[in-house]
């Protein structure tokens, strides 16, 4: 999800949403059960929670908060792991002006318990890539530099436990953002490509691995102009180093391509948009594998009750789709749902309408397990206003 925007676009879309609705009780569908995990309190612990979680073998939680009270408060990596009376909450690592800052992106955990991430900015001022070992050491592993090789790195991937991508949303040499590898085990970043707002677009977001190993992503503009157009897509072949522009959104009733892709077993790729010209509240749109990968919209939402700007999607045990709006709802304070394949169609079940005492603003989905559950947090509210991790059960 291109997280360069988050702050910005939460902003305009809390001032644009107005009052929605007047305060109702909370009802969460028969089934699907509520409950938060840790309340931030933006005291050493942090707050403002712009990623979701990872979670890895074990049943840890692991995320990024943006802000703290420590130093001078560029948030916190922390950790909550499951007991039998609860989760229990540890702050891994504070960050800093030379470990990075606006730290909003979900961290990705490898089978070893090692953590990644990125932050926005710090390190030489364009942004960080880091690792917290299994052993809890923190370091940086890249430090961008803006125009060489970009500024604001977005969400990353990790191919076995060597190499890990991703891209950032500005500079590079062609000014429009970057997509890059770093090597684990060489120790080595290399830039794979530099968007130029040409064909390629620009801004993009990204990248998600397919069942083939081909790495897909998005860019928010484009193509050929700055800050215009509909946005693109495009992927990556690691065995042979191609780099292909496959999708022009332009004419498909796609614009403001905004999650990062998830793929199926068949290599059909699920996603976002919300368009900034407010046509309509958001949508999920699927590109199909046996199809030439042509763009079919599954769901628009158009009603500011079933939620308004979907973040990324995930898919539950059952193949349904689970996600969160940022906005909308009973209260105007965002939504859990899922989509489902059913009599021809797809529809969508609004599972949760946060109401600022149990949340607010949930940005980047759900992450889910084999016991029918989902992981998610807010940017804010809870009990002490900041933030919380929840989660959800009963979720097919």
């Amino acid at each position: 999800m291109p997280s360069k925007a988050s702050g910005i676009l939460l902003s305009i879309l809390i001032l644009a949403s107005g009052a929605l609705a007047a305060k109702l009780k909370v009802e969460t569908p028969h089934g699907i059960g509520f409950k938060v995990l840790y309340n931030f309190k933006n005291g050493a612990d942090g707050g403002a929670i712009f990623g979701g979680v990872a979670r890895d073998r074990q049943g840890n939680l692991y995320g990024v908060t943006e802000i703290d009270d420590h130093d001078h408060g560029y948030g916190t990596l922390f950790k909550l792991t499951p007991g039998k009376r609860g989760y229990s909450f540890h702050i891994l690592a504070h960050f800093s002006e030379s470990t990075g800052t606006y730290c909003e992106t979900t961290p990705v955990v490898d089978d070893a318990g090692n953590v990644f991430g990125v932050c926005t900015l710090g390190g030489e001022g364009y942004g960080t890539l880091w690792e917290y070992s299994h052993c809890g050491k923190f370091k940086v592993l890249h430090s961008f530099t803006g125009p060489g090789d970009g500024m604001m790195p977005d969400d990353i991937v990790l191919i076995g436990s060597d190499d890990i991508y991703g891209t950032t949303a500005e500079f590079g040499s062609g000014s429009a953002g970057t997509f890059w590898k770093y090597s684990r085990r060489c120790h080595k970043f290399t830039l794979l490509h530099s968007f130029a707002n040409g064909a390629d677009g620009g801004s993009p977001g990204g990248p998600t691995i397919d069942h083939k190993g081909i790495l897909w992503g998005i860019t928010v503009y484009g193509p050929n102009c700055y800050d215009c157009g509909n946005g693109t897509v495009w992927n990556y072949d690691p065995s042979s180093g191609t780099f292909t522009t496959v999708l022009d959104f332009s004419a498909t009733g796609i614009s403001t391509p905004w999650s990062d892709f998830v793929a199926d077993e068949r290599g059909n790729l699920f996603g976002t948009a919300f368009p900034i010209d407010g046509s309509n509240l958001g949508m999920i749109y699927e590109l199909e594998a046996d199809n030439n990968y042509a763009p079919v919209i599954l769901y628009t939402f158009t009603d500011q009750q079933n939620g308004v700007g979907p973040g990324q999607l995930r898919f539950d045990k059952r193949g349904n789709l689970v996600g969160t709006t940022y906005l909308g709802g009973q209260f105007g304070q965002g939504t859990a749902y899922k989509l489902v394949y059913k009599d021809g169609g797809w529809q969508e079940f609004v599972l949760r309408s946060f109401d600022g005492s149990d949340g607010a603003y949930p940005l980047d989905g759900m992450v889910t397990d084999n016991h029918c559950r989902g992981f998610g947090t807010t940017v804010y509210g809870g009990k002490y206003g900041q933030g919380e991790v929840f989660e959800m059960a009963g979720l097919p």
